[in-house]
């Protein structure tokens, strides 16, 4: 399957999502916005070597940050 590894980083970012008790209200939306963090996780970190750098923390990392700027901008 060709879009195996962004399917399974938008997953990361559903379950790291829900662990941390983000939900904006509107499903659709942070669907959308999920898929968009993936899409752009993948293309910053292209040519990152995960056997070198540990993709928990930097995935666990960019949701956390992706949330507070959400949180932020929507007083959530």
């Amino acid at each position: 399957m060709e879009n195996q590894k962004l399917l399974e980083t938008i997953a990361d970012f559903a379950y790291i999502s829900g662990r941390n008790n983000y939900f904006s209200g509107d499903s659709r939306a942070d669907i959308q916005e999920i898929i968009y963090w993936a899409k752009d996780f993948e293309k910053k970190n292209e040519k990152t070597d995960w056997s070198c750098a540990d993709y928990i923390s930097e995935i666990e990392q960019y949701t956390v940050d992706k949330i507070k700027e959400l949180c932020d901008l929507y007083n959530c």
